[in-house]
């Protein structure tokens, strides 16, 4: 193992220096994080390493990260922790639903809390107060880059049932648009805010594998304005950073659908496993699969794809700010991959507690934040530099 040093179950993390650690040993409404016992200083690694483990009293749903890297919201169960930039427990925010994801704005006053019963509620960052944005199931929700609208989608019950995407003024919590599709799986929106995307199948069908349509929603004018046949069973969508390209999972089929935006082409691309996730690199020329065994990342120009070997299991995946590291949790093993994007290979694989599943990265790349679904932790690792990492991996 190289360039990171383990955080691994029962064994106590890495201790940061001296003045670090008085400000972690301090507690923050009666809770004290466990950092550990400092080592021997000939045998003290500088905190290029591990930090802390905090732990959260629950199982781990997401983890996100202020833009300005202050705080790490955290979701459980029944209230979302807030974590401060020395790495304590902040406070907690109590939920009337369970919480599965986790989504802030570009400002960073406003964090949206997804429910497992499709709710999505707005939380105010700097008093903690919390507003209903959307009460009703849904099936996927969106927030515009502007962070002025969200989009939901979800069954009319009182339209027999017709599938819609309704436009949320987030300031006066009101509908200001509908826009009928059906059957939504997944929603994503244009770096620009321009264009909606939505993918869907017909989910009342007699055939084992329903075809799926992609819906494009012009977000001034909340039209459709085109709809395109992609493949069987769509499960998330994702946009490059650039526009160009979308992404479509089909885990029942092991595939992945790539539509080419400008030229308009739908290449379906077969998987070694079923796919869960797509994240884009930063230049939109590569997109990373997370799947439920592998990873696979694929060239958007040639559509050449190639597997990467990491841990058992992997579930969480984020890439650097800069688009240099792939960060995936290995929910089987309890093991961190990072992956060098360049070569794509791994450089590196880091111990953490408990079996793993989301993960965050902080906006300056220099914090990863792992949460362990079962044991209730989120371990923080501090990243080396890429040089670094590639000479550890090299000696």
């Amino acid at each position: 193992m190289a360039g990171l040093t383990p955080l691994t179950a029962g064994r106590a993390p890495l201790a940061p220096p001296a003045s670090v650690v008085s400000k972690l040993e301090s507690q923050v409404g009666g809770e004290a994080l466990d950092t550990g016992s400092r080592p021997d200083s000939d045998a003290w690694t500088p905190v290029e390493t591990a930090i802390a483990t905090i732990p959260v009293d629950g199982p781990v749903h997401d983890i996100a990260v202020s833009p300005d890297g202050e705080h790490v919201y955290v979701a459980r169960a029944d209230s979302v922790v807030v974590i401060d930039g020395q790495h304590r427990i902040a406070g907690r925010i109590p939920l009337d639903g369970a919480a599965k994801s986790l989504v802030t704005n570009a400002g960073g006053d406003q964090l949206f809390v997804v429910d497992y019963d499709g709710s999505v509620a707005a939380v105010d960052t700097r008093d903690h107060t919390t507003q209903m944005v959307w009460g009703d199931r849904a099936s996927d929700m969106v927030l515009s880059p502007d962070g002025r609208h969200l989009y939901v989608a979800h069954d009319q019950i009182t339209d027999g049932g017709t599938g819609v995407v309704s436009v949320i003024d987030i300031v006066s919590a009101t509908t200001v648009a509908v826009v009928p599709v059906n059957d939504v799986a997944a929603l994503a929106i244009s770096r620009d805010g321009g264009r909606l995307y939505a993918v869907s199948c017909e989910r009342h069908t007699y055939y084992q594998y329903p075809a799926g349509r992609l819906t494009v929603i012009d977000t001034a004018s909340h039209a459709v304005v085109e709809t395109i046949a992609v493949g069987a069973c769509p499960e998330t969508v994702a946009a490059s950073p650039d526009g160009a390209y979308l992404y479509i999972t089909h885990y029942d089929t092991n595939s992945v659908s790539a539509v080419n935006r400008t030229t308009g082409s739908v290449t379906a691309l077969a998987l070694r496993d079923a796919p869960l996730a797509v994240v884009f690199t930063p230049d939109s020329a590569h997109a990373y699969v997370c799947n439920v065994g592998s990873l696979t990342v694929i060239d958007t120009a040639s559509h050449d794809a190639e597997d990467i070997h990491v841990g058992d299991l992997p579930r969480g995946l984020r890439l650097s700010p800069d688009g240099k590291r792939a960060y995936i949790t290995n929910l089987g093993d309890g093991t961190l991959s990072v992956v060098d994007t360049i070569t794509n290979s791994v450089v590196t694989s880091v111990d953490v507690p408990g079996h793993p599943e989301a993960v965050a990265v902080s906006p300056d790349g220099e914090r990863i934040y792992v949460g362990d679904y079962w044991s209730g932790a989120v371990a923080v690792i501090a990243v080396p530099s890429v040089s670094n990492l590639h000479t550890d991996a090299a000696g």
